[in-house]
């Protein structure tokens, strides 16, 4: 009797473990992505307002006015000093020496070179997404005196910022 020959078996490859891989990895990937234009998220030493407000924050230059500085996307412009009233209470405010009227000189200096820098990046890639608007983003401690908040709007709106969001906390959420 013959022996049957032996055929020689070769591994084919299995793309089913590697498929699950890749479909688990979008699936998170997509997940994970937001479709929103932007988080924030506040930094330790400042506390938001809380509101109803349903609107979601868009990109823009962010202020940040906490009880102790005063920062523009991520970089500190100057601190807060703590000054009392007549009845010896204190409260946060600029100091003398940075304001020129109502109008404080380094944070004017800052937001006037972020509006030439965005009018530049709007002017090179000559499209509508990317036109400046004068939009900034504030986030102010709800603390703060609003003497403070509006030296500080006043200031951005000197320097072409004139469309002011506030961040605050979403109570729906």
């Amino acid at each position: 009797m013959k022996k049957p020959r032996r055929t020689v078996l070769t591994d084919e490859l299995n793309i089913t473990s590697m498929m699950d891989m890749f479909t688990i990895i979008l699936v998170f990937l997509l997940k994970s992505y937001s479709t929103e234009d932007i988080s924030v998220a506040a930094s330790g030493d400042l506390e938001l307002p809380v509101s109803t407000t349903m609107v979601k924050p868009k990109l823009a230059v962010n202020v940040v006015v906490s009880k102790s500085s005063i920062t523009v996307d991520g970089s500190a412009v100057m601190a807060l000093t703590k000054k009392p009233d007549e009845t010896g209470k204190e409260w946060i405010a600029v100091p003398d020496e940075e304001k020129k009227g109502q109008m404080i000189t380094r944070l004017y200096d800052r937001l006037l070179e972020k509006a030439e820098q965005a009018k530049r990046i709007a002017e090179a890639t000559a499209s509508e997404e990317h036109a400046f608007k004068g939009e900034i983003l504030m986030q102010c401690d709800k603390e703060l005196p609003f003497s403070v908040i509006r030296e500080v709007m006043y200031t951005a709106g000197q320097a072409q910022f004139s469309n002011f969001r506030f961040v605050v906390y979403s109570s729906t959420s």
